[in-house]
């Protein structure tokens, strides 16, 4: 159970039930998001834990508003107080959505290791090991892959058939290389017929498709690169210089705010790269 809100905060939060329970029919998809994370609170208490951190973080940031016109006189903070409203609606939203950021990150921990995990489990296989001492060979050393193993392999000692226990694994995942290898693993399982050709087969794409993303990766830098400099060292940097000749002939002052809300935009910008490189950077383990 990943980051799953503790039991004090969804007590403290039971105070928005009533609004939750209104917005739950409007946010049904979110169940998805919350089975995949493995969050065991049902859709009702997320939507209002939801609305409680919201709350808590605009309070937050309308009481730092207020502290600093108090301190500085500043009617700017004043005037920023209306943007409490985005402020609650972007927590709510970033809050609301946390499940899926969390499924979709364990997704890529799982692609990571996926092809060594199977090609594991195959060689197990092709050397007459049983499916389920497989299973138990890659519960150690392959990250997100053998803890959903270990997952499994409890559910399979606890009476759960392999076939049952596989199926809501695959389910359960955000992953659709992982479901996709393992359907062909349980459809071969419930025909009776061997694993180790679709199993071979589908190790064997996985391998072919992050070699063919590492060479798209590569080749989306380039125009990535360009863009970068031209937004985060050319354009700022020839701006004020522009700026900074043209008020030498006109005679006018450049406002300190305008330096401020350039450096705001270029920490702004820079952070949005880094996060755009990060989440196009192919699942591949290095």
């Amino acid at each position: 159970m990943m980051n799953q809100p503790s039991p004090a905060m969804l007590k403290k939060a039971s105070y928005f039930y009533p609004i939750a329970a209104k917005l739950e029919k409007s946010l049904k998809h979110l169940k998805v998001y919350l089975y995949q994370a493995k969050w065991d609170i049902n859709l009702v208490e997320h939507i209002s834990y939801s609305l409680f951190v919201a709350s808590i973080n605009t309070f937050y940031f309308i009481v730092a508003m207020l502290t600093l016109w108090f301190f500085t006189k500043n009617y700017v903070f004043l005037k920023l107080l209306l943007a409490s409203v985005f402020v609650f609606l972007l927590m709510f939203y970033s809050a609301l959505y946390k499940p899926k950021v969390i499924a979709l990150r364990r997704a890529r921990m799982m692609e990571e290791e996926l092809p060594y995990a199977l090609r594991h489990l195959l060689i197990q296989i092709k050397s007459g090991v049983p499916l389920y001492q497989g299973f138990v060979s890659i519960s150690k050393g392959y990250g997100e892959i053998s803890r959903e193993f270990k997952e499994i392999i409890k559910k399979i000692n606890s009476g759960y058939s392999e076939i049952k226990a596989l199926e809501e694994s695959v389910l359960r995942s955000a992953s659709q290389k992982y479901r996709k290898a393992f359907w062909q693993i349980l459809n071969s399982m419930k025909t009776g017929t061997d694993i180790t050709t679709p199993l071979e087969n589908t190790v064997n794409e996985i391998i072919k498709d992050q070699i063919l993303s590492i060479k798209n990766y590569g080749q989306q830098l380039n125009p990535l690169t360009l863009m970068y400099m031209m937004m985060a060292v050319i354009m700022p940097s020839l701006g004020i210089t522009f700026l900074v000749i043209i008020s030498s002939f006109v005679g006018f002052n450049i406002p300190s705010l305008l330096f401020i809300g350039m450096a705001f935009f270029l920490i702004i910008f820079q952070w949005s790269f880094l996060n755009m490189i990060k989440t196009k950077r192919p699942n591949v383990k290095i």
